[in-house]
């Protein structure tokens, strides 16, 4: 590795931890460079601003995240993803303490490098379209649910020791909980799904029965035009035709089909 890069990698995993513990407003740059063994200018020069920074470690931390559990892993089956997740908030906390602090000081406005944080948003709604059959905005509702799922435990344990009291200190019951709960709801979303698939099911021969019930409709009204026109043509007037056929065409129908042309 050369010289340049690994002071910028000792500069991220120095404000990694600074940043997750102080935020942004807190974080220091002096201790930054102190912990990294560097000048701060160093940190100037290589990312331009404290708010540049952090943004570098979001984005540093981030696609490390995705490296170790793979939010696009379309084959891990649902409970043993949300285990992982689950495992990783828990022994690795930065990632979300980092993302804590940037709502607190940023709100919803997420700042991006290079658009990797948006293109990466986006391959997991189009990844969770493919998984769950849903269109974009629902995708988007169940990571969101999947994401508040499994971060809250970690992200606020006094909030658990309110809620569990001395339980709360079983991380692993609080892991096989959260597993059993998505995989239960997993299975009433497909049967769900399956549900509809056979709604669809019915819905599609009933209409298939009626195309089939129209069509003998059509076929019987040609034939009953043309006896019509047969029987006009030996003399019978349109009058006569019309009350023989009272109660199944009108007289202004029969008139419109005696003055059509037979089909070819």
């Amino acid at each position: 590795m050369k010289r340049g890069e690994a002071t910028r990698q000792a500069l991220l995993r120095a404000a990694r931890d600074e940043f997750a513990e102080y935020g942004l407003a807190g974080a220091r740059v002096d201790r930054v460079a102190e912990q990294a063994g560097v000048n701060k200018e160093r940190i100037y020069s290589l990312f331009g601003s404290k708010d540049k920074l952090f943004d570098a470690i979001l984005i540093d931390t981030m696609q490390e995240f995705t490296e170790l559990v793979d939010p696009l892993d379309t084959e891990i089956e649902l409970g043993d993803y949300v285990s992982r997740l689950y495992e990783f908030h828990r022994h690795h906390p930065q990632l979300q303490r980092l993302l804590l602090w940037e709502a607190l000081h940023r709100g919803d406005d997420a700042h991006d490098i290079d658009g990797w944080r948006n293109a990466h948003y986006r391959k997991k709604i189009v990844a969770a379209m493919a998984r769950f059959g849903a269109d974009e905005k629902q995708a988007g509702l169940l990571l969101m649910a999947l994401a508040s799922l499994v971060n809250w435990p970690n992200a606020l344990p006094q909030v658990n020791r309110l809620l569990l009291g001395e339980s709360a200190g079983d991380r692993d019951a609080i892991r096989r909980f959260l597993v059993s709960f998505v995989r239960a709801a997993v299975r009433g979303h497909e049967s769900e799904a399956e549900s509809v698939k056979a709604l669809t099911t019915d819905v599609e021969q009933a209409a298939a029965r009626l195309r089939r019930a129209q069509a003998e409709t059509d076929r019987a009204r040609a034939e009953l035009a043309h006896a019509l026109r047969a029987a006009n043509t030996d003399g019978e007037s349109a009058n006569q035709l019309a009350k023989r056929v009272a109660g199944t065409l009108s007289r202004p129908v029969v008139l419109k089909l005696l003055a059509e042309e037979p089909a070819a």
